[in-house]
């Protein structure tokens, strides 16, 4: 009997030892991951203080290490910080320090407004050359920022003002001339407009056409098609994705009832699930904000071939959702002839009077 406990107590701490050797095995290889990322680049954000007063300036500090063969979009001063509002921005210069490149930027902020505030993620993009398009986007942690009221709480209580001076001024007189004024302004506005409309036969209380959501789009889609290559090479890529960006809300906004323009990517995206369409359209659609987003916030620099893809991506995503209005064709009743008259069997009634 004690043989048999003796052995069964072996078979359990030799399956005890190999259970915490395969944790430790799979620690350490996750060690190694997070390390082997960490050595091409790593991002850390942090701010001088964290509690301030309304009107108060940060100091918000990003600083990126990464390998030297290495490249990565640098931040600029049109960084999304949420609701702060930046008012000075620093490039500091690179230091070479262990094979590494460290590099700070700094951005000095303020927010006029109180309670709790949070800067978002910083997202960085990065490649393994300046001639790669295969970029990757790394974030840094999200910081919390308290603002407190310069108020006291005496000085919340609120005192009587004081009571009005007497002027000497006919306010009577001066209201109903400035009110003739307005009412000539106002009259010689609505002749000039009524004059205008009337030589182009149109009134002036007509209802304008509500037009199709799809014919707005395309309209103003054509409109960037023309101007986006002169955009390209003045360097405003991030104006042409926002103009294309907004296009595609607005058209998402009119057609399935969606407050896009208030929305992320990834909302429009959830938001586009709960309704009627394509998953390929709907995989379009989200593809064409993401790229955009990688413009906008990442300072991606698009090729033109990229640029006439998302046009014509857009493009095909408008066709292929866009609303289908089909006439209703007339029934018209046609004519009998006097020979198909004829054809017609007549029904004779006789009255009888008794």
């Amino acid at each position: 009997m004690f043989k048999y406990m003796n052995k069964n107590f072996n078979e359990i701490r030799f399956g005890t030892a190999l259970f915490i050797s395969l944790i430790a095995l799979f620690t350490l290889v996750g060690e190694y991951r997070a390390r082997a990322d960490e050595s091409l680049i790593r991002i850390q954000a942090e701010v001088d203080k964290s509690i301030i007063t309304i009107g108060d300036r940060i100091h918000y500090i990003l600083t990126i290490e990464h390998a030297q063969n290495l490249f990565i979009q640098k931040p600029g001063p049109g960084a999304n910080l949420g609701m702060f509002e930046i008012k000075d921005f620093t490039i500091h210069d690179p230091v070479e320090r262990e094979g590494k490149i460290i590099q700070k930027f700094e951005y000095e902020i303020s927010v006029f407004d109180t309670g709790r505030f949070v800067i978002p993620p910083f997202p960085v993009a990065f490649s393994e050359s300046d001639t790669s398009r295969q970029y990757q986007i790394i974030q840094s942690e999200p910081l919390e920022i308290f603002v407190k009221s310069v108020l006291t709480a005496e000085d919340r209580d609120i005192k009587d003002i004081k009571p009005p001076q007497n002027i000497p001024i006919n306010y009577k007189k001066w209201i109903q001339f400035i009110a003739f004024a307005v009412f000539i302004f106002a009259a010689i506005v609505f002749l000039y407009y009524w004059f205008r409309l009337r030589k182009k036969g149109l009134t002036i209380f007509g209802k304008e056409p509500i037009r199709p959501a799809h014919e707005i789009a395309l309209e103003q889609l054509s409109l960037l098609k023309e101007k986006w290559r002169e955009m390209l090479i003045k360097g405003e890529h991030k104006m042409l994705f926002t103009r294309l960006s907004e296009i595609l809300k607005k058209y998402v906004e009119n057609r399935f009832f969606i407050k896009a323009l208030e929305e992320t990517t990834s909302e429009i995206a959830h938001s586009l699930q709960e309704v009627n369409i394509d998953p390929d359209s709907r995989n379009n659609a989200v593809s064409i904000l993401e790229f955009a987003d990688l413009v906008k916030f990442a300072k991606y620099i698009p090729t033109e071939v990229e640029v006439e893809k998302q046009l014509s991506d857009l493009e095909n995503f408008i066709e292929q959702t866009k609303l289908v209005f089909e006439e209703v064709e007339e029934k018209t009743e046609t004519p009998i002839s006097r020979e198909d008259q004829s054809a017609v069997p007549t029904v004779e009634t006789t009255n009888k009077l008794g």
